[in-house]
């Protein structure tokens, strides 16, 4: 990949859990909130798949620092994805941009990239704060992770929706329902309801044009 060839030469360089709360029900419509956030599914950008990872209470800065990343440049949007094409060509590192969204949380977005649902790295990614992360591939089967304080809370795998991981995945029972990825709604993918659901509980919208307008840190992360 031409792309991840020159970002890792500029690196060396030197620039800078299983619960069942309850049964969900067969989906097969869009609430008016997921339909916000159906965007990633017919997106050339992010084909391939992608993980959002929001983390609560440090600054890019300091998520780097904590995922023991390298800062190769700041880029704009079509930079980070404008290609889609993820992480092929690396099988050692993790491609990735961080931003600052909204007053109390940084952002990860990756291009078909996983470290937002790699256990190792989001755990102690999570200590004395609150991490939330959704991951798609390019089938569109989801996973829904949120951790508190190194503790799993909730995993939820759109391929097994009656089935959850973590400590307290009934916490999160009616946000799931108010977005739409259990009881009944009938959405017939998981992207947009996850979508939903991280924006209600952040109150950050991870639209498109919220996305495009943000600067992030272009940074690698070693896979464990």
């Amino acid at each position: 990949m031409k792309r991840r060839a020159v970002l890792l030469l500029l690196a060396a360089t030197g620039l800078a859990s299983c619960a069942d709360p309850e049964p969900a029900e067969p989906r097969t419509g869009v609430s008016s909130v997921a339909a916000d956030y159906l965007w990633p599914v017919h997106s050339r950008e992010l084909g391939q798949g992608f993980c959002f990872t929001l983390v609560q209470g440090l600054t890019p800065v300091e998520v780097v620092a904590r995922l023991g990343g390298t800062e190769l440049e700041r880029v704009e949007w079509q930079r980070l994805v404008g290609p889609g094409d993820g992480e092929r060509g690396d099988t050692g590192r993790f491609f990735l941009g961080v931003t600052r969204a909204g007053d109390d949380w940084s952002l990860i977005v990756e291009d078909n990239g996983a470290l937002g649902v790699t256990e190792s790295l989001v755990e102690p990614l999570s200590a004395g704060s609150t991490v939330l992360a959704y991951y798609s591939d390019a089938e569109e089967h989801g996973r829904l992770l949120a951790l508190r304080d190194g503790d799993v809370v909730l995993d939820f795998d759109s391929g097994t929706p009656d089935r959850w991981g973590g400590s307290r995945p009934g916490d999160f029972v009616p946000a799931m329902r108010a977005a739409g990825l259990i009881g009944g709604t009938g959405v017939t993918g998981p992207t947009g309801p996850a979508l939903a659901f991280l924006d209600g509980q952040t109150g950050v919208r991870l639209t498109h044009d919220f996305l495009v307008e943000r600067t992030y840190l272009l940074v690698t992360v070693p896979k464990p």
